[in-house]
């Protein structure tokens, strides 16, 4: 073979796709297009397409990448090979690269649907021409489906007629909302001790979730994931939260304790929520003692709307209860600046801490988001008094922008809930933040972060009155600072 004609062992066993964040590793076993080494005696004929059956699908143990694999086509000069996202055809994750071998490895992501095209070549020197059709391979990264909900649906009307089966506690049933489609939610939706998944069949393409009605909401009082959504919550009251817990949850309190614990995490993943005019999660004020073991917040982008100032948070478990591990990494919550109302706080809880579910530790913890005009009006960022200061709690706060928000004592200081740990103290991590006021000053940071690594530097957000926060400042941009989704 001529070193030009395909990829060659020497040069192309690896390659590496920067544009498609994919990992693409093409296999230069033995397999009979060496030409110095193996002659396969195939000539003058156009040489076979591969079965799909025979094209082996395999994930790696930690599911970050994936192989596939056919068998040697005899004759064949090497492959064409073409890997898409069938929801976001437009950029290919491998795009119609040639590979002389018959294995190929490159990126996985969860809650995909691929299509993989082989087309096996001829081999001019043997003049033998191309398969006369390209093999496809359909196959989905998506954990199983439960049901899906017909486009257009009212969500309240469709679970009255469809409820959530009660011999399925315990067990995530994953509903899926066609992509692109519209949905509504009229009123309170209510899955109490029943582990639901919320999520569109299409990553790049999302359903719509339009609430219609100053009651409208989501309750749970078990685990419950959303994924892959955009929610319109300009109907909802000030006194509501996008989601909250039950109002009569019929969930069992811990042993031990006085709480009913939601035990597995509750996420919230590559979703935007926009016109949200009260909480974005809450406790409904529930007497029952409350506690989320984990929640997350992960590629979100949040509107917030209040019409007023109201006196909690953006994350509001104050009545009685609190989350033990609190995560948001890589998104954005905001208040528009047509807004002249305010929440108070990011995150408040109730005077409880790990101990109390029977917990060693519990953390709070922000990186890689971009915060704007969060408790700009006399705001604090944080007020969970029963876990400050302690040694079992722990914060960490890494790579974020803070911008025009917590007037009241500054970002550092509340994030800490006022009390400084002690120099050097491995429950407090801060690095490479950003905390600017509407004015252009600096919060001081006091003996709170102590690493020496704030940023004072305007982060030139793009258009904050459009909601886009992408970044020109040199030091943000080289540190990669805020929400990746901000980055020039």
């Amino acid at each position: 073979m001529k070193k030009n004609q395909f990829f060659t062992y020497s040069k192309m066993c690896t390659l590496a796709f920067a544009g498609a964040s994919a990992l693409f590793l093409a296999s230069c076993a033995k397999d009979g297009f060496d030409d110095e080494s193996f002659d396969s005696g195939v000539t003058n004929v156009q040489v076979e397409s591969i079965s799909a059956e025979n094209i082996n699908v395999t994930s790696s143990a930690d599911g970050k990448t994936q192989t596939f694999s056919w068998p040697v086509v005899m004759g064949a000069g090497g492959y064409r090979v073409k890997l898409i996202d069938v929801g976001n055809p437009e950029e290919p994750i491998i795009n119609d690269s040639i590979v002389d071998g018959c294995l190929v490895t490159c990126k996985r992501e969860e809650d995909v649907n691929y299509k993989l095209t082989v087309l096996p070549l001829g081999n001019a020197k043997k003049n033998n021409t191309d398969a006369g059709t390209a093999t496809e391979k359909i196959f989905s990264t998506f954990t199983p489906t439960f049901v899906t909900i017909p486009a257009g649906s009212n969500l309240n009307e469709w679970f009255a007629a469809n409820p959530v089966p009660d011999d399925s506690i315990g067990v995530n049933l994953n509903y899926d909302l066609e992509g692109g489609a519209q949905y509504t939610i009229s009123g309170e939706l209510d899955f109490d001790n029943h582990w639901v998944t919320l999520r569109s069949n299409s990553k790049s393409n999302p359903a719509t979730i339009k609430y219609t009605d100053a009651t409208s909401c989501i309750n749970f009082a078990a685990p419950f994931n959303v994924k892959y959504l955009h929610f319109d919550c300009a109907a909802m009251s000030e006194t509501n939260g996008v989601f909250g817990f039950s109002k009569n949850p019929t969930g069992e309190v811990k042993p031990e304790t006085s709480f009913i614990v939601v035990e597995k995490p509750t996420t919230f993943i590559s979703s935007t929520f926009d016109n949200v005019n009260g909480y974005f999660l809450w406790d409904c004020r529930k007497d029952a003692k409350v506690a989320f073991k984990t929640v997350l917040i992960d590629n979100c982008v949040v509107m917030l709307t209040p019409p007023k100032v109201v006196n909690q948070a953006v994350i509001w478990i104050n009545k009685n209860g609190f989350i033990n591990d609190f995560s948001v990494v890589n998104s954005t919550f905001y208040e528009a600046e047509s807004c002249t109302g305010d929440l108070k706080y990011f995150y408040q809880a109730g005077g409880y801490r790990a101990k109390d579910i029977g917990e060693a530790t519990n953390s709070v913890s922000y990186a890689n988001c971009t915060f704007y005009r969060i408790g700009w009006n006399e705001g604090e960022f944080g007020n969970y008094n029963a876990m400050k200061g302690k040694a079992e709690s722990f914060w960490s706060m890494k790579d974020c922008i803070f911008v025009a928000c917590s007037s009241k004592g500054g970002v550092p200081r509340r994030f800490l809930a006022g009390s400084a740990y002690s120099a050097g103290s491995s429950n407090v991590t801060f690095v490479h933040n950003t905390y600017m006021q509407a004015d252009g000053s600096f919060d001081p940071v006091g003996n709170y972060d102590t690493s020496g690594t704030q940023i004072e530097e305007d982060p030139q957000f793009a258009n904050t009155a459009a909601g886009d926060f992408h970044i020109s400042g040199p030091k943000q941009v080289s540190l990669k600072t805020g929400d990746p989704r901000w980055l020039p």
